[in-house]
């Protein structure tokens, strides 16, 4: 019997090939209003969600289910504003994104606009960030948070990216790679 070939990894689709997806989801675990329902997704739950579907070139739907009274709880208005707080800081690595270049990151997740890459960075290393298997050439990268310029180097397809000792964000943390 002839061996089987290796797998290969599996190609991303051209930006014209993606058809639009959604992903639907709860704040909890009920989708309408259930006073005993207190299993609430945290704001980071939330916003690592959003992240990884839109690196996936999708959609997020978030069900709020409003009391009898019509009023949304204020468990969910507490996450809802915390999203929206960080969005208004790194909206552009979301909205008219598409799926990101690199998909098994070990440490977070992309988006890509035109010549920009977003790396959204779950886990912060100390010191420095480095990837491997970058094919485009890096021109500057910027922290969102704090709009600072980051220092890198490049060589090969190795990228390394000096980052702050700490976290800029809580939940995730964004920068932006422009592209030559």
């Amino acid at each position: 019997e002839r061996p089987k070939p290796a797998a290969q990894p599996a190609k991303l689709p051209r930006p014209e090939e993606v058809r639009p997806w959604e992903t639907c989801m709860s704040l909890n675990n009920t989708w309408g209003y259930n006073k005993h329902d207190q299993a609430f997704k945290s704001a980071t739950q939330l916003i690592r969600t959003l992240v990884e579907v839109a690196s996936k070139g999708g959609n997020l739907l978030l069900n709020v289910g409003p009391t009898p009274e019509g009023t949304i709880q204020p468990e969910f208005q507490e996450r809802l504003l915390a999203i929206g707080k960080w969005l208004k800081v790194n909206g552009e690595s979301i909205y008219g994104t598409t799926y990101g270049p690199w998909q098994d990151l070990s440490f977070g997740k992309t988006t890509a606009k035109g010549k920009t890459i977003y790396l959204h960075v779950f886990d912060w290393p100390k010191g420095k960030l480095e990837l491997e298997g970058v094919k485009v050439n890096v021109a500057k990268i910027t922290l969102l948070a704090a709009g600072e310029t980051l220092k890198f180097t490049q060589a090969g397809e190795r990228l390394t990216i000096a980052v702050p000792p700490e976290a800029p964000d809580p939940h995730v943390s964004v920068l932006a790679l422009e592209t030559r």
